[in-house]
């Protein structure tokens, strides 16, 4: 019996317009209402930004955003899990010795530098509805979840690999395929998964999932049953145990309905 339904955002969830079928949705939302699943949205967007996805039901809705570290139902915080002074001075450093744009992610806000430029703190504005600018990093009043480096698709493997290489006590894992989420080593988002198991005695097999990027291949491995659609990354598709279709195809939500009414 399914009793808990996740899902990522970003090229999961999300067509290449930032939207989704919201009918079919509010539908199958509410026969998951009506028979006590909950419907999770895993993501490593900030808390702020994915209520906003869901402006008539985000009160009803469990979120586990930044890969994790938060835990939360409607604007209600559940629970969160911040960086420790050494993996905050580790990632400081990071962003000193690399010259890729970058984004801290915490509780109150986001964080960009002015050298990066406003069309980079413009574009981020699809994922953060809190973004603060900031002349430098080194002085952030805030529980800071995870760094983000944004840099070419081209270059993304070969940066991760560097990274986990030099640093292999710390969590690297590609956000998307133009960047890399970095956060406190086995952060990602099973351990928001594994929270609300235990709350609400839910077990892992009873749980469903589904991603397409490095940062879902946890909950995908974790979950009874993981679907990768068919644009995600090799990482994804390898720790699911189905391919479905692409977000653009509203494929989630599709396979969701299917789950729901067999």
């Amino acid at each position: 019996m399914i009793k808990l339904i996740a899902t990522d955002m970003d090229g999961t969830w999300l067509n290449d317009k930032k939207s989704y079928d919201v009918d079919l949705f509010l539908r199958e939302f509410k026969i998951m209402q009506e028979r006590n699943i909950k419907f999770v949205v895993a993501s490593g967007n900030q808390h702020q930004n994915l209520l906003t996805r869901f402006p008539k039901v985000a009160d009803k809705i469990y979120f586990v955003a930044e890969d994790g570290a938060l835990v939360a139902k409607g604007r209600q915080v559940l629970h969160y899990d911040a960086l420790s002074d050494h993996d905050w001075s580790v990632m400081l450093k990071l962003t000193q010795q690399y010259p890729q744009k970058a984004v801290f992610s915490g509780l109150v806000s986001a964080y960009v530098r002015e050298k990066d430029g406003q069309a980079y703190a413009k574009d981020l504005k699809k994922y953060f509805e809190k973004l603060t600018v900031v002349k430098d990093f080194d002085h952030l009043n805030d529980n800071i979840f995870k760094l983000t480096f944004n840099m070419p698709e081209k270059d993304m493997p070969d940066m991760l690999t560097k990274l986990r290489r030099a640093h292999p006590e710390i969590g690297f894992v590609s956000g998307g395929a133009d960047s890399i989420d970095i956060s406190t080593k086995e952060m990602n988002k099973a351990v928001g998964l594994k929270y609300l198991g235990k709350r609400f005695g839910i077990e892992s097999r009873e749980m469903v999932a589904f991603g397409d990027s490095g940062n879902d291949v946890g909950m995908l491995k974790y979950a009874g049953r993981g679907y990768a659609t068919g644009t995600a990354l090799p990482s994804a598709k390898t720790a699911a145990n189905q391919i479905i279709g692409s977000s653009n195809d509203s494929s989630v939500q599709k396979e969701i309905w299917h789950l729901l009414n067999n």
